[in-house]
């Protein structure tokens, strides 16, 4: 029988050439995700397939020995480090800074009524959503600043080695993303995450460096 690769994702040349390695990753589904609800900072725990597309993130990555796995507190995200947490020495820690982006007044809307109930901003967004306000929440750029923020201050506590992972959601994501490849944070709209997606990303003298995005080969679909 074959032994499990332990460097699947091509982690260990990176911390063997000085640099952190980062898995970030999306959490599982919830059911407004599937019914393309605007989801923030609502609560909304993983769904039934949420739950499996975990457990098959976990699969995916039960031969890296992770040295950290820090996770957005909601409980979509939660859910998703704590199955990748199993049968692991390392636990959860909560990261305020890397939360969803704050939808106010859009939570649980659909998105679909967006140009009807909120036509201003809707041809705003359209046009360039990086300093549009929602209605009662954050801007994208506010968004892609803490969350940016978050990882540097985190990844002082680490050094080249073993992965660090993130599990977080997908406008907090892409500004992270957005910052690695230098891009403005508008080009978040355009960054494609999957449920339980995996980014490779590593970081050395204060700079995020993307290798791999958006990968979801362990859902088979």
């Amino acid at each position: 029988m074959k032994p499990p690769d332990r460097n699947p994702f091509g982690w260990q040349r990176l911390y063997e050439g000085g640099e952190i390695p980062i898995l970030l990753i999306r959490h599982g589904q919830t059911e407004w995700n599937k019914e393309r609800r605007f989801l923030g900072r609502s609560d909304i725990p993983l769904n039934a397939e949420g739950k499996i597309q975990a457990i098959k993130l976990a699969a995916a990555l039960e031969a890296i020995p992770l040295t950290a796995i820090y996770s957005s507190p909601l409980s979509r995200a939660w859910e998703t480090a704590a199955e990748l947490a199993a049968n692991r020495t390392c636990t959860p820690i909560p990261v305020e800074g890397i939360t969803d982006l704050d939808q106010g007044e859009l939570e649980g809307q659909f998105g679909v009524d967006l140009p009807s109930k909120y036509p201003a901003f809707h041809d705003a967004w359209k046009a360039d959503p990086t300093d549009v306000r929602i209605p009662g929440g954050e801007t994208l750029a506010e968004c892609a600043e803490r969350s940016v923020s978050a990882i540097h201050e985190l990844l002082k506590n680490h050094t080249p080695g073993k992965p660090v992972a993130v599990v977080s959601h997908r406008m907090a994501i892409g500004g992270i993303i957005c910052a690695a490849l230098d891009l403005p944070v508008r080009y978040n709209m355009v960054i494609g995450q999957r449920n339980t997606a995996i980014n490779l990303l590593s970081y050395r003298d204060h700079k995020l460096t993307l290798h791999r995005l958006n990968d979801a080969d362990h859902l088979d679909e």
